[in-house]
């Protein structure tokens, strides 16, 4: 299908931006991760002498059948799914059908052993998330806080307008707001890098029943958690016949919440565009408006501010949704599942947007100091303080009483000094907005 007739913008108009997601949420992709993990159990069953050996060289030829898998095999598996209305237990035909083309057929009947579905179902998903995980999701993070780090860097004492519940506060520099959000993502990012996926092992209702009755004598405890381990997996050997999601819910969270601080950093530049803080750089051949040629539209920030609330969206709903299975398990879970790559893929096309905005902005310097210098008003914080300082019980409320509400420039902040008995102040006199920032460039330079 042409990506102009496909209903899901991840698959149109998106489908450029995802190609590598694809390797990890596609029916593809779950075919050949749920191939790997029936033919490394095989192999594990073998390793550890429960039944009888598989050489070197037929551990090779089982090896390349996941390792070479092809459109021709997943759609070899697809059409024996649509026969027998089982997706697991076409991927144990598929394989027999292998075994024995390559002269393999002995070891055919040990194929999904004692395993239900869902000991080859969560397997593969959570080694999906994993691999994802590590080849994109951290990398394309990492992008955006890099971008943060050099813009921070240059922005480090670009001094600008504080704004608390909207209203004029005390002055701020746009490197140390953009360093409020580089920290924010850097704790989760630490997060995300530690975060581990569990996975499970036991049979149909999780008391490892048909492995105990086959094999009395095998420890099958210790043996499903060195399998899961052996697939870079942390074990969990209290499940029913499904792995709880409690642990995929937590890493769902985890993303949920880097989506949120990314919101934030969308819309709060989103406002400083609008109040002509920022302003964004031109670039040629693109058109703003269909009506009006004058117009450079934060559209990126738009863009991933929509496709971020999105993908939370689905976050939250698969929190709601898989937390709950109804009592060993019900099927109501596996159409949701098959949508985590719907949710991660918002998040990934959000997220190059938002690198693609950053990479256009620049600070407004002459609409910045230009705002500064009509509201002096913001130093009657530095004032209010200075009086209390010196014993003045009352210097807050004098200055409230002189200036709340009202608009300053330089000549009504040096009239309300006098007004103060402060004119002789030097400290106060010399002091302006564009000074007037604290630490804010210590702050900083204590990003790494």
């Amino acid at each position: 299908m042409d990506p102009l007739t496909r209903i899901s913008p991840l698959d149109g108009r998106y489908a450029s931006q995802l190609t590598e997601l694809n390797k990890f949420f596609s029916d593809f992709a779950y075919f050949k991760y749920r191939l790997l993990v029936e033919i490394k159990y095989l192999l594990f069953l073998s390793s550890e002498k429960i039944i009888e050996p598989i050489t070197k060289k037929q551990a090779d030829k089982i090896n390349r059948l996941w390792r070479e898998f092809s459109h021709a095999d997943a759609k070899r598996i697809k059409t024996i799914e649509d026969k027998i209305k089982h997706d697991v237990k076409a991927i144990e035909y598929f394989l027999q059908e292998k075994f024995a083309k390559k002269n393999l057929s002995v070891f055919a009947s040990y194929l999904h052993l004692c395993l239900t579905s869902d000991d080859v179902n969560n397997l593969a998903y959570s080694l999906m998330l994993l691999q994802s995980k590590k080849e994109i999701i951290l990398p394309e993070l990492k992008k955006i806080m890099e971008q943060l780090k050099i813009l921070i860097k240059i922005y480090a004492d670009s001094a600008m307008l504080g704004r608390t519940h909207g209203q004029p506060a005390v002055p701020t520099t746009f490197g140390k707001e953009l360093a409020n959000f580089y920290q924010r993502l850097k704790k989760q990012e630490e997060k995300l890098s530690r975060f581990t996926f569990e996975g499970k092992l036991s049979g149909a209702v999780g008391n490892f029943n048909a492995m105990a009755f086959v094999f009395p004598t095998v420890d099958w405890l210790q043996k499903s958690k060195k399998f899961v381990s052996s697939l870079g997996l942390q074990p969990n050997l209290y499940t029913t016949q499904i792995l709880p999601y409690d642990n995929w819910i937590e890493f769902f969270q985890t993303l949920a919440l880097v989506n949120q601080i990314l919101m934030n950093l969308s819309q709060d530049v989103w406002i400083y565009i609008m109040l002509e803080d920022l302003k964004l750089k031109v670039v040629e051949k693109e058109v703003g408006s269909s009506t009006m040629p004058q117009k450079v539209n934060p559209i990126n920030f738009e863009n991933a501010e929509g496709n971020l609330q999105i993908a939370n969206s689905l976050f939250q709903f698969f929190q709601n949704k898989l937390s709950v299975s109804r009592l060993q398990r019900d099927l109501s879970d596996s159409p949701v599942k098959r949508s985590m790559g719907s949710a991660l893929g918002y998040t990934i096309v959000a997220w190059k947007s938002l690198q693609l905005g950053l990479a256009k902005i620049d600070v407004n310097r002459q609409k910045s100091n230009e705002t500064l210098n009509n509201h002096w008003e913001v130093l009657t914080e530095a004032v209010q303080t200075f009086l209390r300082l010196k014993k003045d019980s009352k210097g807050y409320d004098k200055v409230k009483d002189l200036v709340r509400g009202k608009q300053l420039n330089k000549e009504d902040y040096l009239e309300l000094l006098k007004q103060l008995g402060l004119a002789n102040e030097e400290k106060l006199v010399k002091l302006k907005p564009e000074n007037y920032l604290g630490l804010a460039k210590k702050l900083v330079g204590l990003i790494k």
